[in-house]
Order: C-alpha cells, then structure tokens, then sequence
C-alpha cells in the first residue's frame, strides 16, 4: 500500500469507530498532504526512515506546533503549542504521518482512560469495559487499524496496561532514552515516552526513531537467554487464564532454547507502595501552578492531587529511601538473567466504572507489575498473549536491563510468531 492508502484507510478506521472515541483532536488535511508528500519522496528512492510514510498518532499530552495539546483537560482546552514536542519533530523528520491526538485519562494520571471532559475511551473488544490507560486512546487507535503506531507515556504503566487490555505490543523504554522535551509533565523521575504499536517491529521502529539510537539485530531468537520468573508478587492473584497463557509463552521460550530460571524480586510490593507515594508528591508538585483551577479538575485527578497534600515530607523520605535500596538490589538481577517476563497485568479489561477487582483497587490492581519498571528506569515490553474465556487480551511483560531494549525486542518477537 502507498502512503497514501494506508492514511486513507486509517482516517476512515477513525470514522468507522467513533463510538471508540480514540481521538480528541484528527488532522486529516495535514495528514493526507504529509501522505502525498511521502509517496513523491518515496518514489525518488528518499526513504527517510523505516517509519517513513506510515501513518501514527500521539496522545494527547505531546506539543505539536499549531495544533492543540489538552492533555486531556479542560483547563488546556484551548492550548495550541507554538512548537513541536521532539517526539513529533522526531516522528516529521523521519516522514511519518501525523494523523491526531489520542485521547486518554485526564492528566495522565490514571488508568481507565474515562475521560470526564472528552468523554470515555472504550475497549474495541468489547465497548462496556476499559482499554486502560492512561494513554487508552493510542491503544485503542493501533487495535482498530487507526495507524500503525501512537506515542504514548508510561508513569506507572500507561503504555503497557492499555496495550495488554487492547492486545497490541507496548514498549516502555529505559528512563531517559526518549526525549520528555514538550511533553506535558506527570512525575519528575518516573515518566517515560514509547511506541504503542501493532507489532514487534513496528514498535522497534518507531523507538529507534524517537531515541535516535539504531538496535542491535533482536531477531536471532532467544537461544541461550537466561529468562527469568519471578515467582510469589508477580504470580499472585492472577486471573486463572492469565496465568495459563503466559506460563505457556513461558514455556515455549524454553522450547525455543531459552533457560528458564525462577528467582524471586525481593521487596516488590514496598517497591510498589513507595513508587505511588513519591507519584503523589511528584504530581502535585507538577500541578502546582494549577491549583488555583481545582474545580476545573474531574473528580478522580482531584482526589489524587489531594491525597498528594496529605503526604508528609518523613514519609516521602522513607518512600525515597524504600526506592533507591530497592533499585540498587533489583539491577543486580541483571547478574543471574538476560530478562524477565511475568504478566503484564493481572486480569483482563474490568468494566467502565468498576472500581474494584476482588477486593482490590482497580488501579492498585492494573499498577501492581508495571510500576516497579518505572521506579527502577528499566525497559518494559507488553505484548499478547491469548486471550482470556470472553476473548479480552492478555498481555505478557518482558523486561531487561537498562538499554537492553534489543534483547527485550527479541524476545518479543519469538513469542509473537508462535
């Protein structure tokens, strides 16, 4: 397909799945020229990139010159950017098509991407639950054919929670690989920028790009790779399909040559806990200048901003104590094995407004085996695996060491062409 039919077909995807509800903001005129653009060059044999001519999106937090950036909010409603965020002079410079602005949960500051000024964004597998969040919109627009690939962030997971819930490969790259320049800001040490895409090598791609570092070859197997599964936190209160599929993606890595070796990530969940108590702060610090708006917020970003008052400066201490011990134990992992796979996250896409899982928070549930890859700036790789008795997605984690994103990619990419 030409550029310009791949654009075509994606803007008529947008279209057909309004209902979706993946978009704040489509720039269709732009995009069809960038398209047509695309295809002369193209012709002439000047191939930019490897990502030239595909069509791709950014969620709604990314700086793009001229167009308006809400971040999901009513307070930036009306904020139109003089300059683009590196991520879209990234993406222009490579000859990508740029065809909008995802929508996602307000701020970035959730997971559910129930929007309370843009309405929700909802599940293609099934429009009565959540596509996750909080770049849900990116998700959803790479699951229905509305582009190849979006740019999301990822705080807490929110690159890989809504590419597990939608079934489409989500890359957290290691802390600081990716430019956070022009992106609206959620925490200080925890925010991250990747690719949302519709395969493996889309997503190796697009991140090559956006760092402007070229990836070793990651498609010679996982022969001889020491992966490692971390038993007890990461395997604990799983839905029952979850753990059957990814034990067997486990399992046919150690068909495929792989050394299976089950370890234990001590301190996870004090990890965990920390890892939100520092967010709270961080976000309220990163509001601060908005504060005076407060009923401009949804209800949801508000109480999370006011929990963030109650932290005292002893217990944002002792968070920051519980994260750096954790960190420096957790990278000697790196000595005993090449990656880690667990689930990505526990269940499969609640409903749209159930709040709890068992007896567990939802969002506490969804962070609980994304977080501990934030607070520790290592890459994390969602991907599918199966789906679960209603046909909702499953998603696999593969993380490795810092700027390990190449042995991370590869194996990925063995257990997507099982």
């Amino acid at each position: 397909m030409t550029s310009l039919e791949r654009t075509e077909a994606a803007l008529a995807a947008i279209r057909q799945h309004k209902e979706l509800n993946a978009f704040i903001t489509v720039t269709e005129k732009t995009a069809l020229e960038e398209a047509c653009r695309a295809d002369r060059e193209l012709a002439k044999g000047q191939r930019r990139s490897a990502i030239h001519g595909l069509p791709i999106s950014l969620k709604d937090l990314f700086y793009t010159r001229g167009v308006r950036t809400t971040a999901g909010s009513k307070i930036l409603a009306d904020f139109v950017p003089r300059r683009d965020s590196d991520a879209a002079r990234r993406l222009r410079a490579a000859g990508a098509v740029i065809l909008g602005k995802n929508n996602l949960h307000e701020w970035a500051y959730g997971v559910t991407s129930t929007n309370p000024h843009y309405g929700a964004v909802r599940n293609p597998h099934d429009v009565a639950r959540i596509p996750g969040g909080s770049s849900g919109g990116s998700a959803v627009a790479v699951a229905t054919g509305m582009g190849a690939a979006s740019i999301g962030t990822d705080t807490g997971g929110s690159i890989r929670i809504p590419a597990s819930l939608c079934g489409v490969v989500g890359l957290k790259p290691t802390y600081g690989a990716c430019s956070l320049d022009g992106v609206i800001q959620l925490s200080q040490t925890m925010d991250h920028t990747g690719p949302i895409a519709d395969s493996v090598a889309t997503a190796a791609a697009v991140f090559e790009v956006m760092s402007g570092r070229k990836l070793k070859s990651f498609d010679g197997g996982v022969k001889g790779l020491r992966i490692g599964v971390p038993e007890k936190f990461f395997f604990e209160r799983l839905q029952r399909e979850v753990e059957s599929n990814v034990r067997g993606a486990i399992s046919h890595l150690a068909d495929l040559g792989a050394k299976i070796v089950t370890l234990r990530i001590a301190n996870a969940s004090e990890a965990n806990e920390a890892g939100r108590t520092i967010l709270l702060v961080e976000a309220l610090k990163t509001h601060a200048k908005y504060r005076k708006r407060r009923l401009d917020y949804g209800d949801a970003v508000r109480v999370f901003l006011e929990r963030g008052e109650q932290i005292t400066a002893q217990e944002l201490r002792a968070a920051q104590k519980i994260r750096r011990e954790f960190t420096r134990t957790f990278l000697r992992t790196w000595d005993r094995v090449d990656l880690l796979v667990t689930p990505t996250i526990p269940v499969t896409a609640p409903l749209i407004g159930q709040e709890k899982i068992g007896d567990e928070d939802t969002r506490a549930c969804l962070t609980r085996f994304v977080r501990v890859f934030n607070i520790t700036g290592v890459p994390a790789l969602s991907i599918p695996c199966g789906r679960d008795d209603r046909g909702l997605p499953i998603g696999l984690q593969i993380a490795g060491p810092k700027r390990g994103e190449s042995t991370v990619l590869r194996a990925g990419l063995a257990i997507e062409r099982q």
